[in-house]
């Protein structure tokens, strides 16, 4: 019989950010094949680093950069919203680095962490994640309790400048990136990350903090 995965959260206030803390024990770490839509986590081992930003991976600045600053995070979390801008002015305020995402849905918790993951992908297709990535956060309280987000999502595809919006629902709804969102799901499960936003930089953590001091945390693990 197959475990469930339990679940503590803890709602923490921390210079006005909102960040969700649970535990996964590793012992847990099941596939659900409803709640995780058949993604296989048979694949999760224990690691001590995030690995490294290949092509894949969604990136923001140059993709050659020395530093790099890492995230792991749920579209439909609020204190990944809360803390989206500040973490893009991160990386632009740290010299030559890059800003990578990588998705942590919390499909426990959020019933359309795994759907709003997979529009952010898709409209990456279209040369639109960035753009898509900031409507989903800025307009997240409009789509997070709707049973079918799927034409809402398409508005806000639209807006971020998505040509083909009947790919878009298509690729959404035949899930075309469930390999690379899976990919992302189980290197988080391994680096047993305590909650989300999870920040790294050049694979240390980073404290979700105020941009000042998340500034002065990275700094120390500057490549110059």
């Amino acid at each position: 019989m197959k475990k469930i995965i339990t679940i503590a959260i803890v709602v923490l206030l921390v210079l006005g950010f909102g960040f969700f803390l649970f535990k996964i024990s590793p012992e847990q770490q099941q596939t659900q094949s409803q709640t995780t839509e058949d993604f296989d986590l048979s694949g999760v081992k224990k690691l001590s680093e995030p690995a490294l930003a290949t092509a894949e991976d969604r990136t923001l600045g140059n993709v050659s950069a020395k530093n790099t600053l890492l995230v792991y995070e749920d579209y439909q979390c609020p204190a990944c919203a809360l803390a989206a801008d500040t973490l893009k002015q991160l990386s632009q305020q740290l010299p030559d680095t890059k800003f990578v995402f990588r998705n942590f849905p919390l499909y426990q918790i959020h019933k359309n962490a795994i759907v709003s993951a997979y529009a952010a992908e898709s409209a990456g297709e279209q040369g639109k994640y960035w753009e898509m990535h900031d409507l989903l956060y800025k307009n997240q309280k409009d789509w997070s309790s709707l049973a079918n987000p799927l034409d809402y999502f398409a508005r806000l595809a639209s807006q971020a400048g998505v040509i083909n919006l009947e790919q878009f629902k298509t690729d959404i709804t035949s899930k075309r990136f469930k390999n690379k969102i899976q990919k992302d799901l189980v290197e988080a499960l391994g680096l047993s990350i305590p909650g989300t936003p999870a920040i790294y930089f050049n694979g240390k953590v980073i404290a979700n903090n105020s941009l000042e001091n998340m500034k002065k945390e990275a700094e120390q693990y500057l490549i110059k």
